[in-house]
């Protein structure tokens, strides 16, 4: 099992499936089966969301999508994974899913950089991530000021679509959707205390990890893969930036 060392951590995951209109005279019944792991509910046009608000995550359910967001995970990413698969089993046991259409994790991590100014953090990444040559560097500035690393590639049968960059705690609210993810913490406060709780400076890594056309049966698997290959690759990608 990888180590997760990423001080700060936020997770989504998000399952896509086919349609269904059974899904409406069963969702209180879901509702029901879920309230013990989220305590507090809302139900919200064509979709309900369940809410933990002592763990800081939720579960947002529909006719045709699931969406989980944990955002204190740091040092309770197994715990995230399995209830994700509770979730998913729950869903399935008053409504089958035969398959998913697209299913993927989403890990937005934080790697702490002290006594760091922002352009120097994006200088060094602009030196490992990007080809660095006279010829390149002309068509700049000497200096960078910041920047962000995007790309989409597939390996193993997986795809990402990763994005890094230098980031100042401020900017964190422009980069990580939230959404309505203030009612996943018990007051404002707390919502605000835990965006002011981000590192002042950091390397930001975006990797969402996903496959489409996955039967549920081999949800468990692709769960443990994906979890375990988001840690693996960030891992590696943290290690070549900083000279590890």
């Amino acid at each position: 099992m990888p180590e997760y060392k990423i001080e700060k951590k936020k997770i989504i995951f998000n399952a896509d499936f086919k349609a269904s209109v059974d899904f409406f005279p069963k969702q209180y019944e879901m509702m029901k089966a879920l309230n013990s792991d989220y305590p507090n509910w809302e139900v919200s046009g064509l979709s309900f969301v369940m809410q933990n608000k002592e763990n800081n995550c939720s579960a947002t359910l529909s006719h045709k999508k699931i969406i989980c967001e944990f955002d204190q995970t740091s040092n309770r990413v197994e715990e995230s994974k399995q209830n994700i698969i509770k979730t998913l089993q729950i869903y399935n046991k008053f409504l089958p899913i035969s398959s998913f259409n697209r299913i993927g994790v989403r890990f937005f991590m934080f790697v702490p950089m002290q006594e760091i100014k922002k352009e120097e953090l994006a200088d060094i990444i602009f030196s490992k991530l990007f080809a660095v040559n006279k010829d390149i560097k002309g068509m700049f500035a000497e200096k960078v000021n910041d920047l962000a690393y995007i790309i989409d590639y597939d390996k193993d049968g997986f795809y990402y679509h990763l994005k890094c960059g230098p980031m100042p705690n401020e900017h964190v609210p422009a980069w990580v959707d939230f959404g309505e993810g203030k009612h996943r913490f018990k007051s404002p406060k707390d919502f605000k205390d835990y965006l002011e709780s981000f590192p002042a400076m950091s390397i930001f890594i975006d990797m969402d990890c996903y496959k489409a056309d996955v039967l549920f049966t081999d949800m468990e698997t692709f769960l443990k893969k994906s979890f375990d290959n988001c840690a693996q690759n960030t891992s590696m990608l943290k290690k070549y930036i900083l000279g590890e």
